[in-house]
């Protein structure tokens, strides 16, 4: 997922990542590895840290210990977690885990940078307006500068409890999606529509799908399994609705291409050939390897355009905003100079 839950930050899981990594290739038991985890950890994880060691201790896999927390973490982080431990190769998947989020909040960290003076402005404009609405009553004029009727004090105020209204739905709306893996992956399947976000939530979403894939293939998993795990691991709605239809092919005998193109998922052309390419030649996991870095390259890039749209779509709404207010005080001032209507 683009953006990380607040319940697990991503220098948290990163951190995370990287020490369970270091643990398990040194060789100490999973369970000492969180029991130290809970101790020393990251501090948003360590009670998590502490509860899995517990389950571990009696006979739990990590993978059904972490079941209760589904929605505390992306999806990709839960399904390599599953594919790791069926395959003996939990070591590769925190690696890989670790690659990928650390990845991911570096383009985090440049699409909030980029997006830090855009929404400066956004602010700046309703402050200003707002001091317009209030100064003008104070001087005792009757311009309506909205044209809804807010004057003065009241109305000043009044302004701003709706912006404030509307920019806490928006950030509820990312809070919710935020820490709901559900309502997260739909609304990153509806946005693949949008111009500018759409391409960029696509090859996030197709990114991660070569990754698990290509997990699943170096561990030679059967294709109805590879297939469920990397399926959600998209963490995309668009793509989870295709699953079953995938799997249904892949059981039935069909090739991986087969499966992908029965499930209507919005797969680029460039992904499909290429796995074709990996299937007949029989390296679909070097294919995918290559394949995923490409992709994290093309989803950053996709990324900073989106961050930019979004700017100069800001940008456009304060000019807007401006240029309605210029309108508005031109004509009210034009009607007090003209009373007869001359």
């Amino acid at each position: 997922m683009l953006f990380s839950s607040s319940k697990c930050p991503l220098p948290a899981l990163v951190t995370w990542c990287r020490a369970l990594r270091y643990s398990l290739s040194a060789g100490l038991d999973p369970v000492k590895s969180f029991k130290h985890q809970a101790k020393s950890g990251p501090r948003p994880l360590r009670a998590l840290a502490g509860e899995l060691a517990q389950k571990l201790g009696k006979g739990d896999s990590l993978a059904d210990a972490l079941e209760p927390h589904r929605d505390r973490f992306p999806p990709l982080f839960l399904e390599l977690i599953a594919v790791g431990e069926q395959t003996g190769r939990l070591e590769d998947a925190f690696q890989e885990l670790e690659e990928y989020y650390q990845s991911l909040h570096s383009v985090q960290r440049n699409f909030r940078a980029q997006m830090t003076y855009p929404i400066i402005q956004f602010f700046a404009a309703i402050f200003v307006v707002a001091f317009l609405i209030w100064i003008l009553g104070m001087l005792g004029s009757k311009m309506d500068v909205l044209g809804f009727g807010l004057t003065g004090t009241a109305g000043a105020l009044t302004f701003l409890g709706i912006a404030a209204v509307f920019v806490g739905g928006v950030v509820l709306v990312l809070k919710l999606s935020a820490n709901n893996v559900r309502l997260r992956a739909r609304m990153e399947g509806a946005l693949l529509w949008v111009p500018a976000w759409g391409p960029a939530l696509l090859a996030f979403a197709v990114m991660r799908f070569a990754v698990a894939l290509r997990m699943c293939a170096e561990a030679g998993l059967r294709a109805e399994e590879t297939l469920h795990y990397s399926f959600r691991a998209t963490a995309n709605s668009a793509f989870w609705a295709g699953e079953a239809r995938a799997v249904a092919v892949a059981k039935r005998g069909g090739e991986l291409v087969e499966a992908l193109q029965a499930s209507r998922a919005p797969f680029p052309p460039e992904f499909r050939e290429m796995l074709l390419t990996g299937e007949e030649t029989g390296n679909t996991s070097e294919v995918m390897e290559r394949l995923a870095v490409r992709m994290r390259e093309d989803a950053e890039r996709k990324l900073k355009l989106a961050a930019q749209f979004t700017g100069y779509a800001v940008y456009g709404l304060v000019a807007l905003m401006v240029i309605f207010f210029i309108f508005r005080i031109a004509s009210s001032a034009f009607a007090a100079a003209n009373p007869g209507g001359l």
